[in-house]
């Protein structure tokens, strides 16, 4: 394995323990309808358009672009929690704020400290650390062309990618038939059983714990899947992509129950304009492995038997797919 390729996937681990360490637990589910909940209609993060130089993201990826320094003392293994380098890096964006309202009642000292003991520098290293931060922030987010919505921030682009579109040639798939596993049937009943949860409207409090293991499961078994049809370039980065979606169908709030097999194509709109962009903190190149591995993941679920007919669904991630690849390149190019 190439060290690029290497790094690329330890990114991934940093990116999926930093999501699940601040995964809230969802407090509305899914309702028949949601006229009787305050929903206020937010535009798409890509249809924010941002100043020239500029990208629009959410408050919670600027923090993590902000924090990618302090992220690479967890790649190196000095720091062991993630939740670490976030106390570190919030203080430090809250100190540069308060800067700019000229009433700061922070001690810089207070936050330096903590720096040299987590990220184990020497006094001198730490204070330099926190200037260079303040200065990052400062590059990276300047205070006068920031929106009014304190969920989003214009962050600059630092870099101009070339964005390629999914090279499908490189699936060079295996036709031999996929007998499903113990492990496979296990899954489907997983499945079956949480669809069964979202129709009878049962609360996802009583749900939840089954959720998790599906989870855990639907990645491992596609992880097979992937491997047995010759495809294990992509066995580490799909089942990622694979999480992220089902958190989108099964832990996010729709105005319509949904599930893997119920997904229509406003649903895939919101995924790709929004979810995905607000959520996930990537290479600009790996955005554009999402639509073929959820279109896999389709196929996969119907060799396991889960679902019978998943080319409706397949055909919905085929129109959207250059649209998405459009917004890509319009937001890193």
């Amino acid at each position: 394995m190439s060290k690029k390729k290497k790094k690329v996937i330890a990114k991934r681990r940093v990116q999926a323990k930093a999501n699940k360490q601040r995964k809230e637990k969802p407090k509305i589910k899914y309702r028949r309808s949601a006229s009787n909940i305050a929903y206020e209609e937010r535009p798409a993060i890509a249809a924010i358009d941002a100043p020239p130089g500029f990208r629009s993201v959410s408050m919670s990826q600027g923090l993590m672009e902000f924090a990618k320094p302090m992220m690479e003392f967890v790649e190196k293994g000095t720091v062991k929690e993630l939740n670490d380098v976030f106390q570190l890096a919030l203080p430090i964006w809250n100190y540069d704020i308060a800067l700019e309202k000229s009433n700061s009642i922070i001690d810089k000292k207070d936050i330096i400290k903590p720096i040299s003991k987590i990220l184990k520098l020497n006094a001198q290293e730490s204070a330099e650390f926190f200037d260079m931060m303040i200065q990052r922030k400062q590059h990276l987010f300047p205070k006068e062309i920031q929106p009014a919505d304190p969920l989003i921030v214009y962050l600059k682009k630092e870099e101009h990618y070339h964005i390629k579109e999914f090279n499908y040639n490189s699936l060079n798939i295996s036709k031999e038939i996929y007998l499903p596993a113990k492990e496979d049937n296990q899954l489907v009943q997983l499945l079956n059983q949480i669809d069964d949860y979202i129709n009878k409207g049962t609360e996802y409090d009583e749900w939840e714990d089954f959720y998790f293991k599906m989870v855990e499961k639907c990645k491992k078994r596609y992880k097979t899947w992937l491997e047995f049809k010759g495809l294990k370039e992509f066995s580490e980065e799909f089942p990622y992509n694979i999480e992220i979606y089902l958190n989108f169908i099964y832990c996010y709030f729709h105005e319509d129950e949904i599930n893997l097999k119920k997904v229509k194509a406003v649903n895939f709109v919101e995924f790709f304009t929004d979810y995905v962009l607000r959520k996930v903190m990537a290479e600009p190149q790996e955005y554009i492995t999402w639509p073929p591995s959820i279109k896999l993941f389709y196929s996969f679920l119907k060799e396991i038997c889960y679902f019978d007919t998943p080319e409706k669904v397949i055909k919905l991630v085929d129109d959207f797919e250059p649209i998405f690849v459009k917004i890509i390149k319009v937001r890193y190019s």
